[in-house]
């Protein structure tokens, strides 16, 4: 009986680890809101670019834009990260690009991609902030984040800035390079968001 009740224990353990195994990360999630936006997730990042973030522009009629939320946050796996939210009411045919900027007003980071789809809701992405020694090069202080969509021509056609929330994390690590994962990939926001 007791080899019995040793073998049923060492079950339910090989079952519980083997659940636990079985878990998903979900921090690397792709935004499936961002996506549907500008039907990709991947962006083209510059760390300290020498052009200046975009004026706010009213956006043109049958178009809304509310940037909601800034902040930032963590990852699922505690990686920190910034969250961003927006209410948008879109149609064809536009670049979309998120501005970070310090509290000095210089431009930390700029992430950039895709094409507009008409889309009316809401967006909600992250972007992940360190990995493996590289780290966004935050300032210590107020930070504000600056959203845009951009004809191709370079006209941009609505911009609207918000402040970032939270504590600023302290980061550290090298600048990023080119073809990092850390703030290329808009990761999807938490459940509840």
């Amino acid at each position: 009986m007791k080899r019995f009740a040793s073998l049923a224990a060492l079950s339910l353990l090989a079952l519980a680890l083997l659940s636990a195994c079985g878990l998903k990360d979900k921090s690397y999630a792709t935004s499936p809101s961002l996506r549907a936006l500008i039907g990709t997730t991947t962006g083209n990042v510059a760390f300290r670019p020498p052009e200046p973030p975009p004026a706010p522009v009213e956006p043109p009629a049958g178009w809304e834009v509310t940037f909601a939320l800034a902040s930032f946050s963590h990852l699922e796996n505690d990686q920190p990260s910034m969250q961003v939210v927006l209410q948008v009411r879109t149609h064809p045919g536009a670049g979309f690009e998120l501005w970070l900027l310090d509290e000095a007003g210089q431009v930390v980071a700029r992430w950039s991609a895709g094409a507009t789809t008409s889309y009316v809701g809401t967006v909600c992405f992250q972007l992940e902030l360190a990995r493996d020694g590289e780290a966004v090069p935050l300032g210590s202080g107020e930070h504000r984040a600056i959203v845009a969509f951009r004809e191709f021509g370079g006209q941009v056609m609505a911009a609207r800035e918000t402040r970032v929330t939270g504590n600023v994390p302290r980061l550290e690590g090298a600048v990023p390079a080119p073809n990092s994962p850390v703030y290329r990939e808009a990761l999807a926001c938490p459940k509840g968001s």
